[in-house]
């Protein structure tokens, strides 16, 4: 994969696991071994193979609501990946082995540093293990599709408004909210990566930080079409980790009861982007691919109605949402409106870095 120029300060120098420690090596590949044994991995990577999916982004959400995206959605017609596709996939997993990854180094040095046994083992065990089967479908993708220009022209004025409720871009496989291609490393080949993330844990994995960036101190995972990510509970990680030690048995058992995650009843959730006016996101997976500030304002605090001070906070509020237009009904039902709708504001964000007549898009490889 060839990469894509950032600024100076996003940069992130990517190599080979060569440095691991052969315990720390051997952990990872367990790990990785163990997951893309799963059928979950064999047909998203399959999918991959064959370039086109078995269902769009949004297709779960079709079954659950009813909404204006039933006339644009495009859900194909195979039902499961070509014969030819998951055979390949078999010879790839057979010979498969980490060290022919490419991983942001920074991550394989805070890997090998975390003190076996420890929390942060277990944080920074899961954070290159998804760093890897990403990485791993962009690999795919760009061999079995040579022909992809992983860095398309910039698009026209306009260009991210055109997908909107729609299922249509550069490529077939994404996250909804993992598309600005512009300013990952390796372009669509990344976006590819997140879909497959999304595939096999069950979301983008995200980390909450506190201090330096590089101090990550829980673990989150971002659904497809949501706005918030919850967080993964100490016993998830825990399995996960333990899915490096396991026997064969025990780890391919280990992993259909792991993975993908699921939320757990109690779990904590957080929006996964910042409104205007609110403290920096702590919660995303990487500095380049931290979604920009929600054109979205903070706002007055929630109040009810009433006399005296409330009531007038109360009227503020209200004049403020008719003066924006929200207070129109909604084309689509509540539980769905809400998702596209946010997602949108990321877009236009980047959509505006594009109106400089000289064509460049420094903008865009500027942090959020």
């Amino acid at each position: 994969m060839e990469s894509v120029e950032l600024s100076a300060n996003e940069m992130p120098a990517f190599g080979d696991l060569i440095n691991l420690s052969a315990e720390k090596l051997q952990e990872l590949e367990t790990v990785l071994t163990s997951i893309l044994a799963l059928p979950v991995a064999r047909e998203t990577y399959a999918q991959i193979i064959d370039g086109k999916p078995t269902r769009t982004p949004y297709s779960e959400d079709i079954k659950a609501h009813r909404s204006g995206l039933l006339e644009t959605i495009i859900v194909n017609d195979n039902s499961k990946p070509s014969d030819g596709a998951m055979q390949q996939y078999e010879e790839i997993r057979r010979t498969f082995v980490p060290q022919g990854l490419k991983i942001d180094l920074k991550l394989t040095q805070a890997y090998q540093n975390a003190l076996p046994g420890s929390r942060e083992h277990l944080l920074r065990l899961l954070e290159i293990a998804a760093a890897s089967v990403n990485a791993l479908a962009g690999m795919i993708y760009a061999s079995f599709h040579p022909d992809t220009k992983i860095m398309p022209p910039e698009p026209r004025e306009g260009h991210f408004w055109q997908f909107r409720t729609t299922d249509h871009f550069y490529v077939d496989f994404y996250h909804t909210n993992y598309r600005r291609f512009q300013r990952y490393p390796f372009g669509l080949l990344n976006v590819v990566g997140y879909w497959a993330e999304a595939e096999l844990f069950g979301g983008v994995v995200l980390f909450e930080r506190v201090g330096s960036s590089s101090k990550i101190i829980n673990a989150f995972l971002h659904p497809q079409t949501a706005v918030h990510a919850y967080q993964l509970s100490e016993q998830q990680l825990k399995s996960f980790a333990d899915l490096g030690i396991a026997g064969d048995a025990a780890k391919s058992a280990g992993a259909e009861t792991v993975l993908p995650f699921a939320k757990e009843p109690d779990a904590r959730t957080e929006l996964t982007f910042a409104k205007v006016g609110k403290a920096p996101l702590r919660i995303y997976k990487n500095e380049y691919d931290r979604p920009p500030v929600s054109y979205l304002p903070e706002g007055p605090g929630c109040v009810k109605m009433g006399d005296g001070e409330s009531g007038a906070k109360f009227d503020d509020l209200m004049k403020f949402v008719q003066e924006k237009g929200w207070d129109r009904a909604p084309t689509y039902p509540a539980p769905f409106e809400s998702q596209p709708s946010l997602r949108d504001a990321y877009s236009a964000r980047d959509g505006a870095s594009f109106s400089s007549k000289d064509g460049s898009h420094s903008a865009n490889n500027e942090g959020p």
